[in-house]
């Protein structure tokens, strides 16, 4: 669990005696950092963020975003490591090796269904193509299709937000469409939830973190272009 929070050991016997039976992806597991986190800041928002949702150690979390120039391929990475029990050392050859996230996840007897989040409606862009592919191979026990690594990142950073904030699927995926990377979302998605004053725990206000012209003046968009398949 993410080691920094400032609450009674009482109460975090609790707390872990109820996370034990839920594990890092449950919906709903948000909580308030408070002081433990600079919350302004997206890439060690992104680090405690991570850390609870995959249940690691933010020294780990911390280890591996140097590792990885993109925090997309990290999700996706700790996501693969969650899900088969491998070594992140392992994942982290196999990606080195050229291989695509999709290759990868079949070098690891990764079923492909563990990339979806089952929805009601029609994805668009940029889900289309992948939920297409899903929708109609379900049943081919070969799997007959694959998808990009862009494709790939866009189902991690969208279970994130269902899974860790509850965001409903068509919700997380109209987020994901503004291309901004799984780290920049899922730090503004916390600040929309908690207060950004000095970490002290308080309600967001309505307008807060934002210039007159209506412009999120915490941090500027960090996203990376998606560039091809790798």
């Amino acid at each position: 669990m993410f080691r920094r929070l400032l609450i009674s050991g009482s109460t975090l016997m609790t707390l872990l005696a109820v996370l034990a039976c839920c594990g890092p992806a449950d919906a709903g597991t948000d909580i308030d950092f408070g002081a433990a986190v600079r919350i302004g800041d997206d890439a060690d928002l992104f680090l405690a963020v991570s850390s609870r949702y995959f249940d690691r150690d933010p020294g780990v979390v911390g280890q591996w975003r140097a590792r990885y120039r993109n925090p997309d391929d990290v999700a996706v990475a700790l996501f693969l490591a969650g899900h088969t029990g491998r070594d992140l050392d392992d994942i982290f050859r196999l990606r080195s090796g050229g291989l695509s996230w999709w290759d990868v996840g079949l070098r690891l007897d990764v079923r492909p269904d563990i990339w979806f989040v089952p929805c009601r409606h029609r994805p668009g862009p940029p889900y289309g193509r992948a939920y297409g592919f899903w929708r109609k191979h379900a049943r081919d026990p070969q799997y007959r299709f694959s998808l990009r690594d862009t494709e790939v990142r866009d189902l991690v950073a969208m279970r994130m937000l269902h899974e860790y904030y509850g965001v409903d699927p068509a919700g997380a995926m109209q987020l994901r469409a503004s291309h901004r990377s799984v780290e920049s979302l899922m730090s503004r998605e916390y600040r929309k939830r908690h207060a950004d004053d000095g970490g002290r725990g308080a309600s967001a206000r309505p307008g807060h973190g934002r210039q007159k012209d209506g412009r999120d003046k915490d941090r500027p968009d960090r996203s990376r272009a998606h560039k091809g398949n790798r």
